[in-house]
């Protein structure tokens, strides 16, 4: 099976103004009907010398405002980023989702979100006292000949 392009998706979401408790999941993406591809993605902010996780977690994850503790794999969470680091990056020089600040590394150049399943951000290190906004940008992956774009 091969796919095509469909519609852009962009996206924002994140830790709030406030931060979060340590290990509580945010949402920052939704796929929706198709498979995306997330292409591009920046962060900002948060705590300094914190790190936070950017993973995916099921349809069936049961809360994408803070009020669920990542408790490993039962979950379902796969992560895509734990490396993200607080307090480095600003609205006028924001961080690449991509980039493993620690090791200096990429860690894959796309992203495929399955459909209807959420991209989230928490903190790992300790609990956050600032905001963490995440923008991720992606496009929808159909099957050639659909009407879906």
């Amino acid at each position: 099976m091969y796919y095509c392009y469909g519609q852009v998706r962009s996206q924002k979401g994140g830790i709030p103004s406030g931060g979060s408790d340590n290990s509580k999941a945010w949402g920052v993406f939704t796929a929706g009907e198709n498979p995306v591809e997330i292409i591009a993605g920046t962060y900002r902010s948060g705590d300094a010398n914190e790190e936070y996780c950017l993973a995916i977690v099921p349809p069936s994850f049961p809360s994408l405002d803070g009020n669920t503790t990542i408790a490993g794999g039962i979950q379902g969470v796969i992560v895509l980023n734990g490396q993200l680091l607080g307090g480095l990056f600003t609205a006028a020089k924001p961080g690449n989702v991509y980039q493993d600040i620690t090791t200096k590394s990429q860690t894959g150049s796309r992203w495929i979100i399955p459909p209807y399943h959420h991209v989230v951000v928490f903190p790992t290190t300790a609990t956050s006292s600032s905001d963490l906004p995440v923008y991720l940008l992606g496009m929808d992956l159909i099957e050639p000949g659909s009407k879906a774009y």
